[in-house]
């Protein structure tokens, strides 16, 4: 009997132009070493780069020290040929969304993670035009946005479905992974004609990290930020984590009320383009703005912050609260999409379109009696999602190599 083989995508971890980190190629990591750590000595693991973007120098190295087979596809036909040539049993991808035109022979089964339908579910934000510099394609996209919604955001919507509909019609021979039951539901509601017994929900796994306390005062020196006196928001580039509402509703509470400290900052994270937010601002001492940072300053700004606000407009999973409340800190969220399946009770919850709600919230993160009752439920539900995710991953691997599919709760 022939040795199984798998073909794993791991161009899902190369990073994307101008930004070192997205969700999607963590996630992809997680999965990779767990699988390397579970494949039977009968089954064969093959992957593929491309080559146009760097490699992420952790994942090559390891790929090279352990002797794996590495092929470079440029695009979708270089996949296509390799799939067709090398008869993989299994072709595995986090990342699957720009393979709606491969073709994949009958035998192979496609296994791949659908993080959420964002494209579909947030279409536009009024604030969209915010996070980007005036250019004439931003202009445009702005006039229809603004003054043709219904127009734009059909269009959108129209142009994802048949993209989707064509990855999800690819081959009979799938299964589909996805990592909240809001995420399968929208799968079920916008793609009535897929198969649910094939679409699995795993929790999304999180990278184990440990900070080096001993940088930890020089990186928030660094950035002029004191532990326990600043507000953190990320993703500050990102018009569907809504960063730019944030700090418009975080200005407004600091001048119309003295509730909150004065030496409370607020560290906006991942803003590349920084004048409308300065305009925003007024160009206040108490906001701090900056690019994308390294996972270790990362890190350190989610353990050492008094609040971490998170007003996104959608989500498939979200991982960063449970990146915040590793470290016991607080979180105020949208109440939307995933987030409230995932976190239960344990964070503030408010509608991130509703300014005077964010307002309420983010005041209530203040009141000591408030968060000594989060602290009592992040503390529990922390422990039940990090027993969910590592059931859920070797369950995960194990159904990319064939093995019977766990049961989860």
């Amino acid at each position: 009997m022939k040795n199984k083989k798998i073909l794993f995508d791991l161009s899902a971890t190369q990073p994307f132009s101008g930004n070192d980190f997205h969700g999607g190629g963590e996630y992809a990591k997680v999965v990779f070493y767990r699988l390397f750590e579970l494949l039977p000595a009968d089954v064969s693991l093959e992957v593929f780069f491309n080559p146009y973007r760097n490699p992420e120098s952790e994942i090559e190295e390891f790929c090279n020290k352990k002797g794996l087979t590495i092929h470079l596809c440029r695009n979708n036909a270089e996949i296509s040929k390799l799939l067709l040539n090398r008869k993989y049993d299994v072709f595995y991808s986090a990342l699957p969304y720009g393979y709606s035109d491969i073709v994949i022979p009958f035998e192979t089964r496609f296994v791949y993670t659908i993080h959420g339908l964002r494209h579909l579910e947030y279409l536009a934000d009024k604030y969209e035009s915010k996070y980007r510099k005036n250019n004439i394609k931003a202009i445009v996209k702005r006039f229809i946005f603004l003054f043709i919604p219904f127009l734009g955001n059909r269009y959108k919507k129209e142009k994802n479905i048949r993209k989707l509909s064509k990855l999800f019609s690819l081959t009979e021979n799938q299964t589909i992974i996805t990592v909240s039951n809001h995420s399968k539901y929208s799968i079920a509601y916008f793609f009535p004609d897929v198969n649910i017994n094939q679409i699995k929900v795993f929790y999304s796994p999180l990278k184990k990290y440990s900070i080096n306390e001993q940088n930890e005062i020089r990186i928030l020196n660094s950035f002029s930020v004191e532990s326990g006196k600043y507000i953190l928001i990320i993703s500050g580039d990102r018009s569907e984590k809504g960063a730019y509402r944030a700090c418009r509703v975080l200005y407004n509470v600091f001048n119309k009320q003295n509730r909150i400290p004065e030496n409370i900052k607020v560290l906006v994270l991942g803003v590349s383009y920084k004048k409308p937010y300065r305009r925003l601002t007024n160009n206040s001492g108490r906001f701090i703005f900056h690019d994308y940072v390294s996972t270790e300053e990362l890190e350190t700004f989610y353990k050492n912050a008094y609040l971490f606000l998170y007003p996104t407009l959608n989500e498939g999973f979200g991982y960063p609260p449970l990146e915040a409340m590793k470290y016991g800190t607080i979180c105020a969220c949208s109440a939307n999409s995933s987030i409230t399946e995932i976190y239960g009770n344990s964070v503030i919850y408010f509608n991130p379109f509703d300014e005077t709600e964010m307002s309420n919230r983010i005041l209530q993160s203040f009141d000591e009696e408030i968060r000594r009752e989060k602290y009592e439920a992040m503390a529990m539900r922390y422990k039940l999602i990090r027993e969910r995710q590592e059931h859920d991953l070797d369950a995960l691997v194990r159904n990319i190599i064939s093995y019977e599919t766990y049961q989860t709760n």
